[in-house]
């Protein structure tokens, strides 16, 4: 319903896209989502996140909050070990997260979509829509599918992801960086020992292993470590070969590694792209990665991309010029995702010193000012969240 007789094109159906689907709808705009995936089934792939306070709050202000809870593992520890389980760091972050209103959990990214896709309803959901340009006027914004058909509406919001086309029109030249190194993943079928509620990382020289529960009794797991771009830079993702490389570790590490069923173990790249200046111009703007995309190292690409859809919404609905509104957004975000993408490189950075000295270095850091900083960073963009400011 077009409630302000204005129209709001999303490109993209993940987390992103779908949440800013729900935000701007509740802003009183016409919202329609576009997802180039054929299905919903093929739209919700993906991995594990912890979500944390800001995350948390942005679904909740979202209308989806009651719905992540049931779907959502809470988490009431975070820890930050050597390679044999010894703590470095520690943050009772479930407590922390009661007193903001907001306790961190753990969830399949499937059922976050899945979940986020329920609220936005699927007459709101274009599936299979490929987009190949878009073009703007002083009337509206046009946006062209590979198809050939279009859309027009007053406004376009880009959350198309790491390699956004929308991004890719306002800037051709900007590329995503490779930080050096990659990362597997799976989910276990059997806990392996690893503590109900924690969110445990061990470090070792250049290489890392975490794990937290999920839902259901399985166990969300990944491992990092330097690793040239392609699935040709590192051998190292078959079962045996993982829970080998970690077999003088923990033991929890090579039990979930084993406990993972057969095909089950990805491997990923990561890369991050700095917030530019100018996120967008006129009538369009870019939001989650497709804004601002970073490693994973501080577990924040999701609760941003989420915090963008509530400021954006927050701020199309506050009334004024939609210009206005727009770049207000821009203005609110830019600064405070700037800052997460960099400590998030800095934190891989240092976890990929592969030296004796390097990795001792690093231990020295997450014991010293690790323990100042990380929750600091944890609760970066919660701070003046807008959910907060509600009555």
């Amino acid at each position: 319903m077009r409630k302000n007789g204005r129209r709001a094109l999303v490109i993209g159906g993940g987390v992103g896209g779908a949440a800013t689907g729900i935000a701007l709808r509740r802003a009183g705009y016409e919202s329609v989502v576009f997802e180039r995936a054929p299905s919903l089934a093929a739209a919700q792939v993906g991995g594990c996140y912890v979500l944390w306070y800001a995350g948390v709050l942005s679904l909740g202000d979202l209308g989806v909050g009651d719905a992540a809870a049931k779907i959502g593992h809470p988490v009431e520890r975070f820890e930050m070990c050597d390679t044999r389980g010894r703590v470095l760091n520690g943050l009772d972050v479930g407590k922390r997260g009661r007193a903001i209103g907001a306790v961190p959990i753990a969830l399949r990214r499937t059922d976050l979509i899945a979940a986020l896709h329920d609220e936005l309803g699927t007459d709101s959901l274009r599936l299979g829509a490929t987009l190949s340009s878009v073009e703007q006027d002083g009337r509206g914004v046009t946006a062209v599918f590979t198809d050939g058909h279009t859309e027009r509406g007053d406004l376009l919001v880009g959350a198309d992801g790491l390699k956004s086309v929308v991004r890719g029109g306002l800037h051709p030249k900007a590329a995503p960086r490779h930080p050096g190194y990659a990362h597997w993943f799976g989910i276990a079928d059997d806990d392996g020992g690893a503590p109900d509620g924690v969110f445990r990382i061990l470090h070792g020289k250049g290489a890392r292993f975490a794990f937290f529960h999920l839902d259901g009794g399985k166990v969300c797991w990944w491992f990092v470590r330097n690793s040239a771009q392609g699935p040709a830079g590192d051998a190292l993702g078959e079962a045996d070969a993982l829970a080998s490389f970690v077999r003088d570790w923990h033991p929890t590490a090579a039990a979930l590694v084993e406990a993972t069923p057969a095909g089950g173990i990805r491997r990923r790249d990561t890369y991050d792209q700095a917030p530019r200046r100018r996120w967008g111009t006129d009538r369009i703007t870019t939001l989650g990665d497709a804004a601002h995309a970073m490693t994973f190292n501080l577990g924040q690409g999701a609760g941003a991309s989420l915090t963008d859809a509530v400021v954006l919404g927050r701020q199309l609905a506050a009334g004024g010029g939609l210009l206005g509104a727009l770049r207000g957004y821009e203005r609110i975000r830019r600064a405070r995702t700037l800052l997460l993408v960099w400590a998030s490189r800095q934190v891989g950075d240092s976890a990929s010193w592969e030296s004796r000295f390097g990795s001792a270095a690093n231990a020295t850091i997450l014991r010293t000012v690790g323990a100042l900083v990380t929750p600091s960073l944890l609760e970066l963009d919660a701070r003046r969240h807008p959910a907060l400011a509600t009555p």
